[in-house]
């Protein structure tokens, strides 16, 4: 009997953890749990964001503006077909998808995501991140070398931490994928730098899975430290070896150690690089040809998200400058929250004053020191020297590197529930009661300075007449009526009061803090996840009511704002725009598309930022065959007859014609030889229906009479394949108005045939022989074989290394 308790409690205890970490998840995600089917995404009000002019942001987040609309499509199409399309062809007349940083198209529970094909599937795709990211935690915590309840705290913290949620509610799931890999990354290179065979293969497989997901930022961000780590590795290694006054260079004893440590670390890197190959290799081959943003409409800069002084406040409270949608800091609430919860604060500062093993402690709190550091952007320094290193201009969020900051303070956190749990006596308890109210005390003393410099800001602000308050005087009333912040304070207060009367018992109330923890952060999360149904932005509307009564039946383009129609809704209308919310472009076609931008007129009082040139803007919508544009607002020059109008709640819409539109694919006869420095202007200047803008003639030195133009039939069977049927009776030239990029390939009649580049952007065939012809286009991204091939050799190079590796010694430590 006696026995079967023990094991029971056992049990009980070997299971808590996770038990522990799913109560925190399903109570943070309670709205989710309600209502399976909802978006994490606020579908009423309009979130604040000093990237976007006021007032400009729309309702929804990232998910609903732009990675719910790609996962969309790229789910269809591997419903459908059983394929991963390698081009995107929604926007900018087409663009890579196999070589675009963000498509993640490689990462393989996204797939499973695919099969699903709910639009709430990355939702949950990412709690179950959320999980492995909790997991992760523990998994290190207990490396580090703490007990079950400590760990537990590390997993709860880094899982639920207010900064990793509010980038949920943003809707930057990928980014979450990503860093729910980054102690599983720092975990293999902990027992790496022991020697240990599975060290090695989860820091190559924490940190290529990182890079894999669809934003490559984090894994850089991760890149860098584990980098950083090897070189302080390397570093002590080297001072150490000229302290024992070593005259020789011959890699003997220690000196071999260090060696292959530092070959362990650069093996290593090479499998990450390696595994994530399938990624990198077809954005390198495409690079050549993309664009950054050519003045779209998409909002965002990146130099207001860094930590400003005002985010302090958010030590004390993540609600401490308001909500999304009430936000009165610098930047927005996502991008620029430095906080970690009350109650693992205060445990962080208990693991850095005390735990045992002071080299760990202190390590961890470098990691934390210098994410901070790198959050508080170019000014500080750091963020400054880490951007002039080659390749990391895609590290242009400086704050991101909160989520290094997030991990190193959850590890800490659970060493301050080891540091609670070992105290024994009377005496160490009432230390820890003082530097609780040591820190309480630098707390008040902060808001006090706050306060008096928010009093004198707001004098000098009315004697000049303004009318602004002081944020740290608004952060103060906000905190006055945060109730789940007061009563965490006053909580961690009386645990710490009470643990001085129960001498001897510091097991209990470590096990008491630690429900503090669940407590707070799961509430916390609570406050601020939103849900919506999925009709709120799938649902049909006035719009798309009107694109089915006038919709041709030959393929067409819409020119619309962005942020009046989404691309989420443009998917469900099953509509192409010229434009799409994503910065990822091919150089050519953003050229050609920059014009429209300038189309649309913001307010009668706002200044004309682009000159507004009507001759070219016409022939690139004609060339592009933008058959229709949608207006919410009067637009710089007319365009044709309005067909239709409507109200989206309080929006008004006119839908135009444009009667000038050019087929999808034509035949023309002649060329206009221009030097391809002045095509795009010159575009302005020629019938479309005479002649291609081309810096050769590829039918020159043949004779006689040309083809006419000739709309020829359009057919996209896959949006790596576009059949065009056409009869000719002359030689002529084949324009095709969709963007040109190395890696389409073309068969005339099953012969295979150059495509070359004409009216500055688009694909041009030569047809020099008359006839009934099908001319049949396909996409082979470039890098893309040679990128796969190198990864499925290097998952299985891991999978061979981690097989011989089992049967070793477990890897966590027991009780």
């Amino acid at each position: 009997m006696r026995a079967a308790v023990a094991h029971a409690r056992r049990g009980l205890r070997q299971s808590g953890p996770l038990a522990a970490l799913l109560v925190a998840l399903l109570v943070g995600f309670s709205g989710l749990v309600s209502d399976p089917g909802a978006l994490i995404v606020d579908g009423e009000r309009s979130w604040i964001d000093e990237g976007y002019r006021p007032g400009k942001r729309p309702i929804g987040n990232d998910l609903t503006g732009l990675f719910l609309p790609r996962f969309l499509w790229q789910s269809e199409h591997w419903r459908q077909s059983g394929t991963i399309p390698r081009w995107d062809p929604r926007g900018f007349a087409g663009r890579p998808n196999a070589g675009n940083p963000q498509a993640g198209l490689w990462y393989p529970p996204v797939w499973l995501a695919w099969s699903w094909g709910g639009p709430s599937a990355l939702g949950w795709l990412t709690v179950l991140h959320l999980l492995w990211l909790g997991l992760g935690g523990f998994a290190l915590a207990r490396v580090v070398g703490l007990g079950l309840l400590a760990a537990t705290v590390t997993g709860v913290s880094v899982m639920m931490n207010p900064y990793i949620i509010a980038q949920v509610i943003e809707g930057h799931l990928p980014h979450v994928w990503s860093v729910s890999w980054y102690p599983w990354a720092l975990l293999g290179a902990l027992l790496l730098r022991t020697g240990r065979r599975p060290g090695g293969v989860l820091l190559s497989l924490g940190l290529g899975c990182s890079v894999m997901t669809g934003h490559p930022q984090e894994g850089v961000y991760l890149g860098l430290a584990l980098a950083g780590w090897a070189a302080w590795d390397a570093l002590t290694l080297i001072a150490a070896r000229r302290r024992r006054g070593r005259e020789t260079t011959r890699p003997t004893g220690e000196g071999r150690d260090a060696v292959g440590r530092l070959a362990r670390w650069g093996v290593a890197f090479l499998l990450a690089l390696g595994l994530s190959a399938v990624e990198w290799v077809p954005a390198l081959h495409a690079r050549p040809w993309a664009a950054g943003p050519m003045g779209g409409e998409g909002g965002g800069g990146a130099g207001v998200y860094h930590l400003w002084p005002s985010n302090l406040m958010q030590l004390v409270s993540p609600r401490a400058l308001g909500g999304p949608f009430s936000y009165f800091g610098r930047g927005n609430l996502w991008e620029t929250m430095v906080s970690f919860g009350w109650a693992p604060l205060v445990l962080m500062a208990l693991g850095i004053a005390a735990f045992p093993d002071r080299r760990s402690a202190w390590g961890w709190s470098a990691l934390l020191g210098l994410g901070l550091w790198f959050a508080g952007g170019r000014s500080l320094g750091l963020a400054a020297v880490v951007a002039g290193f080659p390749g990391m201009e895609a590290a242009r969020v400086p704050a991101r590197s909160l989520f290094l900051a997030a991990t190193a303070a959850a590890v800490l956190a659970g060493m301050g529930v080891q540091v609670l749990g070992s105290a024994v006596d009377r005496r160490r308890s009432m230390r820890w009661v003082n530097m609780y109210g040591r820190v309480l005390a630098v707390v008040v003393a902060c808001v006090l300075v706050g306060l008096v410099g928010s009093l004198m800001a707001e004098a000098g602000e009315d004697r000049a007449g303004g009318a602004a308050r002081s944020r740290w005087l608004l952060a103060c009333e906000q905190l006055a009526r945060d109730e789940l912040a007061l009563a965490t304070i006053a909580a961690v207060g009386a645990v710490l009061c009470w643990s001085v009367s129960r001498r001897g018992d510091g097991e209990r109330t470590a096990i008491v803090f630690a429900g503090i923890v669940i407590l707070e952060l799961s509430l916390s999360a609570v406050k601020v996840v939103p849900t919506a149904p999925a009709d709120r932005f799938l649902g049909g509307d006035a719009v798309s009511d009107a694109f089915d009564r006038h919709r041709p039946e030959e393929p067409f383009r819409v020119r619309a704002r962005d942020r009046f129609y989404l691309d989420l809704q443009a998917w469900r209308d099953d509509i192409e725009k010229t434009n799409i919310n994503d910065l990822f472009q091919v150089r050519h076609a953003a050229e050609v598309i920059r014009p429209l931008y300038a189309m649309v007129r913001e307010s009668e009082a706002a200044p004309a930022v682009r000159a507004l040139d009507t001759g070219l803007i016409r022939a690139v919508m004609d060339r592009l065959g933008v058959a229709f544009v949608l207006a919410d607002r009067p637009l710089r020059l007319g365009v044709g007859p309005v067909i239709e109008t409507g109200s989206r709640g309080i929006s008004r819409f006119e839908l135009m014609r444009n009667p000038t539109a050019l087929p999808r694919a034509r035949m023309v006869p002649g060329v206009e030889i221009v030097e391809p420095a002045r095509a795009l202007p010159r575009l302005a200047e020629v019938d479309p229906r005479s002649c291609v803008v081309m810096a050769s003639d590829p039918l020159r030195g043949i004779e006689g009479p040309r083809q006419p133009y000739t709309p020829a039939e359009y057919e996209q069977t896959h949006p790596d394949r576009v059949v065009i049927r056409v009869t000719t009776e002359a030689p002529g030239l084949l324009v095709v108005a969709d963007t040109w990029m190395p890696g389409w390939r073309a068969t005339v009649n099953g012969r295979a045939v150059p495509i070359d580049r004409g009216d500055h952007a688009f694909r041009v065939v030569a047809l020099p022989e008359p006839g009934r012809i099908e001319v049949e286009m396909t996409y082979r991204a470039p890098g893309l074989m040679a990128g796969g091939i190198i990864s499925s050799g290097t998952a299985g190079l891991l999978v061979l290394i981690g097989v011989t590796s089992l049967g070793r010694r477990a890897v966590l430590p027991r009780d």
